[in-house]
């Protein structure tokens, strides 16, 4: 369950922190660090975020919801139930994530583990819930009989590595937009299971 944090302050620390920890790394950030940038005392941090770790749990419990969001949006506008183009919107809402808030993401794939034992089960429980979508989506496909995959687990694993990884080589000034890539990349995954 996500806890509101409205006040400017905790979102300023948010918003610090989250560039810190993609920047420097979690453990190389201090709670002092992120409060110096925000311009408060260490010790105020403490009335907005009982640690650095709960910091780290806003971040990525919020990243997590993100993504969830971000599909559930493109699967209510899709208009069709086919497998087919169930799998396009899932790709390109998962590129289109990764690439507008690539620091977000950053913030999932490299420091999940820095989490507490209890946080870190609960972020791997929500980005498993999140990965069977597209299991049922690709099982889906499968059951028309008009694709085919030589694993279905291995299938998945590779259309979200590959839709993931966008984020270490995309730049805003190249050839294609970020929709555009998004349709490119769904193509990709559609011949996947081809």
């Amino acid at each position: 369950m996500t806890v509101e944090r409205a006040e400017p302050t905790s979102q300023e620390i948010r918003r610090v922190a989250l560039e810190m920890f993609a920047t420097k790394g979690y453990d190389a950030t201090s709670v002092r660090d992120i409060a110096a940038v925000v311009g408060i005392r260490g010790a105020t941090m403490y009335h907005h975020f009982g640690s650095k770790e709960e910091i780290l749990w806003d971040l990525t419990l919020s990243a997590l919801e993100a993504i969830s969001s971000s599909w559930k949006d493109a699967e209510r506008q899709l208009g069709t139930d086919d497998p087919t183009e169930r799998l396009r919107a899932f790709v390109r809402a998962h590129v289109v994530f990764h690439i507008r808030r690539q620091t977000d993401a950053a913030i999932v794939n490299a420091q999940l583990n820095r989490l507490s034992p209890d946080h870190f089960q609960e972020a791997v429980a929500l980005r498993s819930r999140y990965e069977r979508e597209l299991t049922a989506i690709v099982e889906s496909c499968l059951a028309t009989g008009q694709h085919t995959v030589p694993d279905l687990r291995v299938t998945v694993f590779a259309i979200l590595q590959m839709t993931t990884a966008v984020t270490t080589w995309y730049q805003p000034d190249g050839p294609l937009s970020v929709d555009e890539l998004a349709s490119v990349y769904a193509e990709l995954a559609v011949k996947m299971i081809a």
